[in-house]
């Protein structure tokens, strides 16, 4: 390892898991770690920026389907630049390049100020594409592409979303409006639905409106949406394909209400043959091959440097204030990521 490199790094360690997400966040805290050999294949990323998504909260709260030994590093992705290799043809040629990486499964994650990356999940970046955006690229922009490619290839002529103000949900706006597909727009809050149609939303609904199943049935049918995107969970999974035509799948990618899909007529899964399936990313791009999935990383990489896409930024966290700014994004994601930024001076 080369002799720029320190013995240690800082990172975020989850010493407990907790359903209460405040006792969750309370369980970090910033320890130092020996920075780990690297094996034949891997690479050694300083992290300039880590994403903090839905699915790194529900990891804290031991909720998530992939679960780590504890205590463990989170955090899902980052981005930052290879600094050493432990030998391979990809993993020798990525040496000095800015990447974006993640990883799946029980490892050490992103919150940290080095983080060891199988070369393999590493993305190369344009050169136009900055680090702060490239520290969200796959979770949020990967599952947008995947979700309007399973759609289309579903033969769904226009699809509904809900928790469309979140990150992922504006992505998924501005995707569908590049490639003129119809997209039903579904939030909590007015607010909500005024912010949206500031920035082109053509069809937004409010679950609060007390017309609001009528206005989502009729749009469904006009629009011929018998696609999905459903993120929130609970009574909203029901609220939704009860109102959509015959025909309809509703694609479950995220827990946002941490409750059970519910409020399901039988009637309309025996009689009109509509279902329900789960979206992951993961399984996603495994089916897709390595030679799919790097089109699909080019894509989102262009759709980025082009202001198709981005990812708006509320705070950005040293290692030191990353619970009090954890505490904020899990009370107001709307607002946007907050990004951890290891090396981060106050």
């Amino acid at each position: 390892m080369s002799s720029t490199i320190p013995h240690e790094m800082r990172a975020l360690s989850l010493e407990r898991y907790s359903a209460d997400l405040d006792e969750a966040i309370d369980g970090l805290k910033v320890v130092k770690r020996p920075i780990p050999a690297l094996q034949r294949g891997q690479v050694l990323v300083r992290i300039e920026a880590a994403a903090c998504n839905p699915s790194d909260l529900l990891l804290l709260q031991g909720k998530y389907g992939n679960l780590k030994r504890l205590p463990t590093i989170p955090g899902w992705e980052g981005s930052g630049q290879v600094v050493a290799h432990g030998g391979g043809v990809f993993a020798r040629w990525l040496h000095g390049k800015r990447v974006a990486c993640g990883l799946q499964g029980d490892r050490e994650g992103t919150w940290s100020e080095y983080f060891v990356a199988e070369a393999s999940e590493c993305i190369p970046l344009y050169r136009r594409v900055p680090a702060e955006q490239a520290a969200g690229l796959i979770v949020n922009p990967l599952t947008a592409v995947g979700l309007l490619e399973t759609a289309r290839h579903g033969g769904h002529r226009a699809a509904v979303q809900t928790a469309a103000a979140s990150q992922l949900g504006r992505m998924l706006i501005a995707m569908a409006k590049r490639d003129k597909y119809p997209l039903i727009n579904v939030v909590r809050r007015k607010e909500q639905a005024e912010l949206l149609k500031s920035l082109g939303a053509e069809h937004v609904l409010c679950s609060e409106d007390a017309d609001f199943a009528s206005q989502l049935q009729a749009l469904c049918v006009r629009l011929g949406a018998t696609a999905a995107f459903e993120a929130v969970g609970g009574d909203m999974t029901g609220n939704i394909i009860n109102r959509m035509p015959p025909g309809s799948t509703v694609y479950v990618y995220g827990d946002l209400s941490q409750q059970p899909c519910g409020n399901i007529d039988p009637i309309e899964l025996l009689f009109r043959e509509k279902t329900v399936c789960g979206f992951f990313l993961g399984t996603w791009l495994r089916r897709r091959g390595l030679v799919s999935t790097l089109r699909a990383v080019r894509h989102v990489q262009r759709l980025l440097m082009d202001g198709c896409i981005e990812t708006r930024i509320q705070r950005r966290l040293g290692l030191d204030d990353a619970r009090d700014g954890l505490r904020q994004y899990a009370n107001n994601m709307t607002e946007g990521k907050v990004l951890i930024m290891p090396h981060l001076q106050k």
